[in-house]
């Protein structure tokens, strides 16, 4: 017997209250990208070196010397001048305001060198009164950056937003159409091979490769886009054979971690130190909770788990949490305080530089967990189903995972018990069967 539609109306309600609570491989990449994409290209400021090399101002800790100080004030000047630059100025500005204080980063800036920049974009300003709140920014950055901050130069990937804000990605959840796929892609290919990411390639293409790696996990691949995502990370694994670490972990979150495929298992040791195992817990639906009392953004999160604990018990909702503090007392402690006693890994580990967090664990890293909080929610047969979702849109999604189970059993019915019906009917029917045909053999 199905159960009856009151009872799957409840997931509806609760559905609604969550939500109220919160061959292909780029074979010829510039024809690939204008194919994909012809209404977008990189700023020009990014595609050619408009600036000395920034190994030129690496000074060891010496004062930056006049002629350096001077041919990198005549690039900017240049730069800022430039047709290009005037014809988009916040587009373009914006990169080469910050390739230029890129290179004030590792060298020691003199007082008076510094009051020449800082005049010098005043003056800027000045130029540009629809943008000056876009050059005042970047001169606000001088006197941190004008001070020696070690031996690499910030990363240019931070302003070269090569994504936008990801609207145009995010299927929501669906399969990526190719099209969309494409595009990435070639973005993600255009940016690769510019003269900054050549220059510095492990650091200036990490950020690139977080950035879209968080796009597909916002959506799923159909098995063959997961190929040629693959494929098109290994051609640069080639070319870059320095950075073959950093570039297998992208193609394990592509082929493991985005939406659709099983959640690679976790084993280790939980805050009493007792072993376990994500795999226990097949047949719940999980959220995997990568976090950190020392992370402003995670405590945030805590109401809605603990709403989750408090008003889903009767439900097969597990939360699971992946603690980063460096201290294991500081994780236990906060179970108590923050009144959150689901089950976690300890994923910390004490070090001398680092008081407060480690979260280059072993479960973190295998994950390739960059960003605190990570939040992975998992259907009962241990599929990922959603990253990324907070506060509303977290219960939201778990409520949606709940109810996507309890339709999925009304229709399918209790097996067993429909199997016993299913043999007595047709028992049932077999005797009136046979009753008709003697009675039928009697009138005759």
């Amino acid at each position: 017997m199905r159960k009856p539609a009151s009872l799957y109306m409840v997931g509806v309600s609760s559905f609604i209250l969550g939500l109220v609570a919160a061959e292909f491989f780029l074979g010829s990449r510039a024809d690939a990208a204008a194919t994909a994409d012809s209404s977008w290209e990189l700023p020009v400021a990014a595609q050619r070196e408009w600036f000395p090399p920034v190994s030129e101002y690496e000074t060891d800790g010496e004062p930056l010397d006049e002629e350096k100080f001077e041919a990198l004030m005549a690039a900017v000047d240049e730069a800022m001048t430039a047709e290009e630059t005037l014809a988009d100025f916040e587009r373009e500005a914006v990169v080469h305001l910050m390739n230029f204080i890129r290179r004030l980063a590792p060298s020691e800036v003199g007082d008076e060198q510094k009051e020449r920049i800082k005049a010098y974009l005043a003056e800027l300003a000045e130029q540009h009164p629809d943008h000056s709140s876009l050059i005042n920014q970047r001169a606000g950055l001088v006197d941190a950056y004008a001070a020696p901050m070690g031996e690499s130069a910030p990363s240019l990937a931070g302003s070269l937003l090569i994504f936008g804000d990801g609207d145009d990605y995010n299927p929501d959840g669906d399969l990526f159409d190719d099209g969309k796929l494409d595009r990435m892609m070639a973005r993600m290919d255009a940016v690769m091979n510019i003269p900054a990411t050549l220059a510095d390639f492990e650091d200036e293409a990490r950020l690139h490769f977080w950035r879209f790696s968080n796009r597909l996990q916002q959506g799923r691949l159909a098995p063959e886009q997961v190929d040629r995502v693959a494929a098109y990370f290994d051609g640069l694994k080639e070319e870059h054979p320095d950075a073959a670490e950093m570039i297998d972990n992208e193609i394990f979150v592509v082929r493991n971690l985005v939406p659709g495929n099983v959640a690679p298992n976790i084993v280790g040791a939980d805050t009493d130190g007792d072993e376990f195992e994500l795999e226990e817990y097949r047949g719940n639906i999980v959220a995997l909770i990568f976090s950190g009392q020392w992370c402003g953004p995670c405590r945030r999160e805590y109401p809605y788990h603990r709403f989750v604990l408090e008003n889903y018990q009767d439900r097969s909702i597990v939360l699971l949490g992946i603690n980063s503090d460096a201290e294991l007392e500081t994780i236990r402690q906060a179970k108590i305080d923050e009144q959150l006693p689901y089950r976690t890994w300890w994923d910390g580990h004490s070090q001398p530089d680092a008081d407060v967090v480690a979260a280059d664990g072993p479960i973190a890293t295998r994950w390739n967990v960059t960003g605190w909080p990570t939040i992975y929610i998992l259907d009962e047969e241990g599929v990922i189903r959603f990253v990324g979702k907070r506060g509303g849109e977290f219960i939201a999604a778990l409520d949606e995972l709940y109810l996507e189970r309890m339709m999925g059993e009304y229709e399918a019915g209790p097996v067993g018990e429909t199997e016993e019906e299913g043999a007595a009917e047709t028992e049932a029917e077999g005797a009136s069967g046979a009753e008709g045909t003697a009675d039928t053999t009697n009138q005759g």
